[in-house]
Protein backbone atom coordinates (compact mmCIF):
# COMPACT_ATOMS: atom_id res chain seq x y z
CA UNK A 1 0.00 0.00 0.00
CA UNK A 2 2.60 2.30 0.83
CA UNK A 3 4.94 1.31 -2.06
CA UNK A 4 1.78 2.35 -4.32
CA UNK A 5 1.36 5.29 -2.80
CA UNK A 6 4.92 6.67 -3.41
CA UNK A 7 4.62 5.34 -6.91
CA UNK A 8 1.70 7.61 -7.38
CA UNK A 9 3.32 10.53 -5.79
CA UNK A 10 5.98 9.80 -8.35
CA UNK A 11 3.82 9.52 -11.36
CA UNK A 12 1.97 12.39 -10.63
CA UNK A 13 4.77 14.70 -9.78
CA UNK A 14 6.45 13.57 -12.73
CA UNK A 15 3.66 14.47 -15.02
CA UNK A 16 3.14 17.34 -13.22
CA UNK A 17 6.55 18.74 -13.29
CA UNK A 18 6.16 18.06 -17.15
CA UNK A 19 3.19 20.03 -17.49
CA UNK A 20 4.15 23.07 -15.62
CA UNK A 21 7.88 23.44 -17.30
CA UNK A 22 5.66 23.62 -20.94
CA UNK A 23 3.85 25.86 -19.23
CA UNK A 24 7.32 27.74 -18.51
CA UNK A 25 6.12 27.74 -15.03
CA UNK A 26 9.64 29.38 -12.99
CA UNK A 27 11.30 26.15 -10.91
CA UNK A 28 10.35 27.42 -7.49
CA UNK A 29 6.65 27.38 -8.10
CA UNK A 30 7.26 23.90 -9.85
CA UNK A 31 9.41 22.59 -6.17
CA UNK A 32 6.68 24.17 -4.52
CA UNK A 33 4.14 22.55 -6.33
CA UNK A 34 5.77 18.84 -5.68
CA UNK A 35 6.03 19.15 -2.06
CA UNK A 36 2.22 20.56 -1.70
CA UNK A 37 1.21 17.60 -3.67
CA UNK A 38 3.60 15.54 -1.25
CA UNK A 39 1.84 16.57 1.64
CA UNK A 40 -1.41 16.50 0.56
CA UNK A 41 -1.07 12.60 -0.34
CA UNK A 42 0.84 11.49 2.48
CA UNK A 43 -0.58 13.79 5.85
CA UNK A 44 -4.36 14.38 3.98
CA UNK A 45 -5.62 10.93 4.64
CA UNK A 46 -4.01 10.97 8.49
CA UNK A 47 -5.29 14.16 9.01
CA UNK A 48 -8.77 13.56 8.37
CA UNK A 49 -8.65 10.15 10.31
CA UNK A 50 -7.29 11.62 13.13
CA UNK A 51 -9.21 15.20 12.74
CA UNK A 52 -12.35 14.21 11.16
CA UNK A 53 -13.17 10.31 10.43
CA UNK A 54 -16.30 9.01 11.61
CA UNK A 55 -15.50 5.38 11.15
CA UNK A 56 -13.78 3.74 14.32
CA UNK A 57 -12.99 0.80 12.52
CA UNK A 58 -10.33 3.22 10.50
CA UNK A 59 -9.30 5.05 13.62
CA UNK A 60 -8.67 2.06 16.06
CA UNK A 61 -6.54 0.59 12.80
CA UNK A 62 -4.88 3.69 12.71
CA UNK A 63 -3.63 3.81 16.22
CA UNK A 64 -2.96 0.61 16.17
CA UNK A 65 -0.35 1.06 13.31
CA UNK A 66 1.47 4.50 15.32
CA UNK A 67 0.79 2.81 18.98
CA UNK A 68 4.79 2.92 19.06
CA UNK A 69 3.96 6.89 19.81
CA UNK A 70 2.56 7.96 23.45
CA UNK A 71 -0.38 10.16 22.15
CA UNK A 72 -1.70 7.65 19.92
CA UNK A 73 -1.35 4.56 22.23
CA UNK A 74 -3.68 6.64 25.53
CA UNK A 75 -7.08 5.88 23.15
CA UNK A 76 -5.90 2.22 22.71
CA UNK A 77 -5.64 2.52 26.88
CA UNK A 78 -8.21 4.11 27.34
CA UNK A 79 -10.24 1.20 24.97
CA UNK A 80 -8.50 -1.54 27.42
CA UNK A 81 -10.32 0.10 30.35
CA UNK A 82 -7.35 -1.25 32.50
CA UNK A 83 -7.07 1.97 34.95
CA UNK A 84 -3.49 1.02 35.57
CA UNK A 85 -2.86 0.87 31.74
CA UNK A 86 -4.48 4.35 30.97
CA UNK A 87 -2.30 6.05 33.95
CA UNK A 88 1.18 4.97 32.27
CA UNK A 89 -0.36 6.02 29.26
CA UNK A 90 -0.90 9.37 30.47
CA UNK A 91 2.60 9.51 31.95
CA UNK A 92 4.21 8.13 29.03
CA UNK A 93 2.63 11.54 26.97
CA UNK A 94 4.10 13.52 29.42
CA UNK A 95 7.13 11.79 29.63
CA UNK A 96 7.71 12.69 25.85
CA UNK A 97 5.85 15.56 24.91
CA UNK A 98 7.50 18.86 26.48
CA UNK A 99 5.38 21.37 24.86
CA UNK A 100 3.74 23.59 27.47
CA UNK A 101 0.04 23.31 26.54
CA UNK A 102 0.61 19.38 26.07
CA UNK A 103 2.17 19.55 29.77
CA UNK A 104 -0.73 21.23 30.98
CA UNK A 105 -3.87 18.94 29.13
CA UNK A 106 -2.15 16.11 30.37
CA UNK A 107 -1.66 16.94 33.57
CA UNK A 108 -4.97 17.33 34.15
CA UNK A 109 -5.86 14.21 32.76
CA UNK A 110 -4.12 12.33 34.62
CA UNK A 111 -5.57 13.67 37.88
CA UNK A 112 -8.75 12.57 36.16
CA UNK A 113 -7.42 8.84 36.01
CA UNK A 114 -5.99 9.48 39.48
CA UNK A 115 -9.65 10.82 40.93
CA UNK A 116 -8.06 14.14 42.27
CA UNK A 117 -10.56 15.95 42.05
CA UNK A 118 -9.25 18.92 43.64
CA UNK A 119 -6.33 18.49 41.90
CA UNK A 120 -8.25 18.72 38.85
CA UNK A 121 -9.78 22.11 39.32
CA UNK A 122 -6.41 23.51 40.45
CA UNK A 123 -4.72 22.31 37.13
CA UNK A 124 -7.44 22.39 34.63
CA UNK A 125 -7.34 26.62 35.26
CA UNK A 126 -3.33 26.77 34.28
CA UNK A 127 -4.82 25.19 31.46
CA UNK A 128 -3.73 28.01 28.35
CA UNK A 129 -6.15 27.75 25.79
CA UNK A 130 -9.77 27.19 25.56
CA UNK A 131 -12.09 25.15 25.45
CA UNK A 132 -10.38 22.75 27.68
CA UNK A 133 -9.97 25.06 29.66
CA UNK A 134 -13.51 25.83 30.29
CA UNK A 135 -14.42 22.00 29.88
CA UNK A 136 -11.77 20.82 32.36
CA UNK A 137 -12.68 22.90 35.02
CA UNK A 138 -16.57 22.29 34.18
CA UNK A 139 -15.33 18.48 34.69
CA UNK A 140 -14.52 19.27 37.87
CA UNK A 141 -17.01 21.01 39.36
CA UNK A 142 -19.25 18.31 38.32
CA UNK A 143 -17.36 15.65 39.87
CA UNK A 144 -17.44 17.96 42.72
CA UNK A 145 -21.43 17.95 42.91
CA UNK A 146 -21.46 21.64 41.91
CA UNK A 147 -23.75 20.94 39.15
CA UNK A 148 -25.00 24.78 38.53
CA UNK A 149 -21.80 26.29 38.39
CA UNK A 150 -20.92 23.05 35.83
CA UNK A 151 -23.74 23.92 33.74
CA UNK A 152 -22.53 27.80 33.67
CA UNK A 153 -19.44 26.92 32.32
CA UNK A 154 -21.11 24.44 30.01
CA UNK A 155 -22.55 27.37 28.12
CA UNK A 156 -19.22 28.69 27.30
CA UNK A 157 -18.15 25.69 25.35
CA UNK A 158 -18.29 25.94 21.91
CA UNK A 159 -17.36 22.52 20.22
CA UNK A 160 -21.03 20.67 20.32
CA UNK A 161 -19.46 17.57 22.02
CA UNK A 162 -18.35 18.93 25.13
CA UNK A 163 -21.64 20.55 26.64
CA UNK A 164 -23.06 17.24 26.30
CA UNK A 165 -20.24 15.31 27.87
CA UNK A 166 -20.49 17.59 30.84
CA UNK A 167 -24.27 16.72 30.98
CA UNK A 168 -23.68 12.86 30.75
CA UNK A 169 -21.21 13.22 33.79
CA UNK A 170 -24.01 15.64 35.71
CA UNK A 171 -26.46 12.65 34.90
CA UNK A 172 -23.81 9.91 36.08
CA UNK A 173 -23.11 11.49 38.88
CA UNK A 174 -26.77 11.76 39.94
CA UNK A 175 -26.89 7.66 38.85
CA UNK A 176 -29.73 9.06 35.97
CA UNK A 177 -28.17 6.67 33.43
CA UNK A 178 -31.29 6.83 31.09
CA UNK A 179 -29.94 10.84 31.16
CA UNK A 180 -26.48 9.43 30.92
CA UNK A 181 -26.58 7.59 27.85
CA UNK A 182 -28.41 10.07 26.43
CA UNK A 183 -26.36 12.88 26.60
CA UNK A 184 -23.06 10.54 25.94
CA UNK A 185 -24.39 9.56 22.82
CA UNK A 186 -25.32 12.69 21.57
CA UNK A 187 -21.65 14.02 22.64
CA UNK A 188 -20.54 10.92 20.69
CA UNK A 189 -22.40 12.13 17.35
CA UNK A 190 -21.03 15.10 17.18
CA UNK A 191 -17.05 14.22 18.32
CA UNK A 192 -15.18 13.11 15.01
CA UNK A 193 -11.83 11.65 14.55
CA UNK A 194 -9.51 10.28 17.58
CA UNK A 195 -11.81 12.63 19.59
CA UNK A 196 -14.94 10.17 19.30
CA UNK A 197 -12.88 7.09 19.59
CA UNK A 198 -12.06 8.10 23.52
CA UNK A 199 -15.84 9.30 23.95
CA UNK A 200 -16.82 5.85 22.83
CA UNK A 201 -14.68 3.77 25.25
CA UNK A 202 -14.42 6.74 28.10
CA UNK A 203 -18.32 6.42 28.31
CA UNK A 204 -18.13 3.08 27.88
CA UNK A 205 -15.90 2.90 31.27
CA UNK A 206 -17.80 5.05 33.33
CA UNK A 207 -20.88 2.94 33.29
CA UNK A 208 -19.27 0.17 34.29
Amino acid sequence: MKFLRFLLIFLVGVALTVVLLMLEIPIWIIYGSIVVLYLLIMMGPQMFTIYKSNNLKRIERYLNENKRKPIFAYPLAIQDGNQEKIIQAVQAILMKYKQPYVQEVYKTNLALHEHHVSKIEQLAKQISKDPLRTYYIAYAEALKGNFDEARTLKANLKQQWMPHAIEALIAKQNDDMLTFRTHANTSIEHARGVQKFNLVYSFANMEK
